[in-house]
């Protein structure tokens, strides 16, 4: 699955909006308030369209509160002829989400309308993606081995409030249902942007406990799933179930540290990049080691540099890419780190301004100033502001030195007002004085 061109119309904050994306690494960018979260909400009602095929599966459908909200203001003159404003507020239908991409190998258009507020989402011309939807899922359940897509979506709540309880697992031998052994389990949570940490957890332990069953004989994808772990977390080692602990235990060059007690990056990151992985494994155990390498599918990410220090945010995007070729990932940040890390402008979509081309060879100054409009990089913003009040000082010194000597008190309190928000820094107050002092005179 693929996602190449995206039209909403009435979605959200957009009246009408189009999108290009590209078939490997997308980035969104732009300031808050612009349209980046909706994007991917748009985005996972298009994706979520394959699970109108898939029986049990949630779909994703466009929810009431998501249909543009306009204002109208309207105009009345009383019997004085006085002119009142009000302001009405009206959901603007329909509702569309329109999807081109390449799905199970056929480039195929599909649309998902809302048109009333009493009204469902409707599929009738998202028949395209429900049809093949609906012969992976028969194919699945003759034991065919058909290549699933994977379908993710992960907002910035992910890890909220996550109890200590989905960090662990008491009796690694019966974590695992039946319909937990479905390949179709791989699409438990998809388009929920919360994390489920207990299903990697569980899935972790079970093959924990087939590997000892095997006489540490590692399965493919468990192999290929740790790999994963290890290669996209920063200083990490080696990962494993302690079933005495009942968690996922992982070794640092630093030490040792449960699931639990890793920091918000880590386990944000650890958390998703195995929530990936092992969907992965559960969709397509055919592909066994290679399944992290074939499998295909669209991943969102909301603010990718979540957590991340500077320094794992400069390789985030490249240790994706090294570990899921495949998946097409979709995601939103406000880190010129990020955007420094995309291998080309093609891969950068920008909702209020133009991309640009070679970002890698963009100083991070460059990228801050020049893509992100922040007008001065190289210092802090109360930098900038004491520098306009010393222009401002200076400048009203020499028109009070111009001015008649009863108008100099008057000057001498605008300025001491000029400078007594920064009694934190003497210095700066005391260099703007002394020039008030030569100047003026005391």
């Amino acid at each position: 699955m693929r996602i190449d061109r995206l039209l909403v119309k009435n979605f959200k904050g957009f009246d009408s909006k189009e999108f290009n994306f590209h078939p490997e690494f997308n980035l969104i960018v732009g300031k808050n308030g612009t349209g980046k979260t909706s994007t991917l909400d748009a985005l996972s009602v298009a994706v979520g369209s394959w699970f109108l095929g898939v029986r049990g599966a949630d779909t994703r459908h466009i929810r009431p509160n998501e249909v543009l909200l306009g204002d109208f203001e309207h105009e009345q003159i009383d019997e004085e002829g006085n002119r009142h404003f009000s302001v009405q507020w009206e959901r603007a239908y329909p509702c569309e989400v329109i999807a081109h991409g390449q799905v199970q190998e056929r480039r195929i258009s599909w649309t998902r309308t809302l048109n009333s507020p009493s009204g469902r989402t409707t599929y009738g011309r998202a028949a395209s993606i429900k049809q093949l939807a609906t012969k992976a899922d028969q194919a699945i359940r003759k034991g065919q081995d058909v290549l699933l897509p994977l379908v993710s979506y992960y907002g910035t709540g992910r890890l909220w409030q996550e109890p200590r309880e989905a960090f662990t697992v008491s009796d690694p031998m019966k974590v695992a249902s039946k319909e937990e052994q479905s390949r179709l389990a791989g699409y438990w949570n998809s388009v929920d942007p919360r994390l489920s940490v207990s299903q990697l957890t569980r899935w972790i332990a079970r093959q924990s406990w087939i590997t000892y069953q095997q006489q540490n004989r590692v399965p493919p994808a468990y192999s290929a799933v740790k790999e994963a772990l290890i290669a996209c977390v920063e200083e990490a080692q080696e990962l494993y179930f302690d079933a005495t602990l009942g968690e996922v235990v992982v070794e640092f060059s630093s030490g040792t540290q449960p699931f639990s007690n890793l920091s918000d990056g880590q386990r944000c990151m650890l958390a998703m990049v195995g929530d990936i992985a092992h969907k992965a494994a559960k969709l397509n155990p055919q592909l066994g080691s290679k399944v992290l390498q074939e499998t295909t599918g669209v991943v969102l990410i909301d603010e990718l540099d979540l957590h991340l220090h500077p320094r794992w945010q400069r390789r985030a995007i490249e240790d994706l890419r090294r570990t899921f070729p495949k998946l097409q990932f979709i995601c939103t940040t406000h880190s010129p780190f990020l955007i420094q890390s995309l291998r080309s402008g093609e891969e950068l979509i920008m909702l209020d301004g133009q991309p640009t081309a070679d970002l890698g060879n963009l100083s991070i100054e460059e990228i801050a100033k020049g893509i992100q409009q922040v007008k001065d990089p190289q210092v802090s913003q109360r930098y900038e502001e004491m520098k306009g009040v010393a222009t401002g000082y200076l400048e009203t010194l020499e028109e009070a030195a111009k001015s008649p000597p009863e108008k100099l008190e008057d000057f001498k309190t605008k300025l001491a007002e000029a400078i007594a928000p920064y009694a934190d820094n003497p210095a700066f107050q005391a260099f703007l004085e002394m020039k008030r002092v030569a100047k003026l005179g005391e």
